[in-house]
């Protein structure tokens, strides 16, 4: 927070010194001239970058890479539970065909919509309402498989807990499309 005050900060001394000196250089170039307020513009932007350090323009630049994603088919189980409540639902190992991932780290892009469509449909078929929800992928299956049988393990050796299996008849999750795709 204190980084993002000081470069804002930072860029408007650097746009009201620059403000100031395109004045000057405005005003003696248009003297007897018109002047273009675009060009003008562009030469602000141009000398706030070039008075800034390398550093200050890295932390600017936006990494794409973080946010770009592709379409791949990727396995997941999503585990429910309520923290007052010894009931667990526990859905089984699932494909998703059109899974988003961001490019960088392979991150599932609306892993909040998939844990809803979850929770939305223990609230509607088991009455289960403030379920906290988690959500498990991977793209590799045996991966997953091992991940899914250490949760279960953990909760199958407590006999406190009773565990509700959620079959893929019953309820299968859904890609989720991309949001800026829909015009929204």
């Amino acid at each position: 927070m204190k980084h993002a005050l000081r470069i804002i900060t930072i860029l408007g001394t650097l746009m009201l010194a620059s403000t100031v000196s395109m004045r000057a250089q405005v005003d003696s170039e248009s003297q007897g001239s018109k002047y273009d307020a675009d060009n003008v513009a562009d030469r602000q932007q141009q000398m706030q970058v070039q008075a800034m350090s390398k550093r200050q323009q890295k932390k600017l630049r936006i990494d794409t890479r973080k946010t770009e994603t592709y379409t791949t088919p990727v396995y997941m189980f999503s585990f429910s539970n309520q923290f007052g409540d010894s009931t667990v639902y526990v859905t089984g190992v699932q494909e998703v065909e059109n899974a988003q991932l961001t490019r960088r780290y392979d991150y599932l892009s609306f892993r909040s919509d998939y844990s809803y469509q979850f929770t939305r449909f223990l609230g509607e078929t088991f009455d289960a309402s403030n379920q906290t929800t988690s959500i498990f992928y991977n793209k590799d299956k045996k991966k997953l498989v091992k991940r899914f049988l250490k949760v279960m393990k953990r909760y199958e050796s407590n006999p406190e807990f009773k565990i509700v299996m959620i079959t893929a008849d019953k309820f299968h999750f859904k890609a989720v499309e991309d949001y800026t795709n829909l015009g929204m």
